[in-house]
């Protein structure tokens, strides 16, 4: 049975209902449901040096949203210029 497509909301819409959104501190479950990477390469990276920038608050740590995004479009970019050149 198929599942009936959501429709996800515009950043704008976000932002306009909840201007404080791309700021909030968020866990590392947060972002690994918003990056797609699990809870244990996340800790691996803070450990090792990589993936993206966290502020630690006490024991706890803490992602800015704002950080998180900004890292994966960076990811992307590097991504399709390290993407080998097809001749046409």
């Amino acid at each position: 049975m198929s599942r009936p497509e959501q429709t996800l909301p515009e950043i704008e819409d976000i932002l306009q209902d909840n201007p404080g959104w791309l700021d909030e501190a968020i866990d590392t479950p947060s972002v690994a449901r918003l990056t797609g990477v699990p809870v244990c390469t996340l800790a691996t990276w803070r450990c090792r040096g990589g993936g993206p920038p966290f502020m630690k608050l006490g024991s706890a740590v803490r992602y800015r949203r704002r950080t998180v995004l900004k890292w994966l479009a960076e990811c992307e970019k590097s991504d399709a210029d390290t993407s080998p050149k097809r001749n046409v």
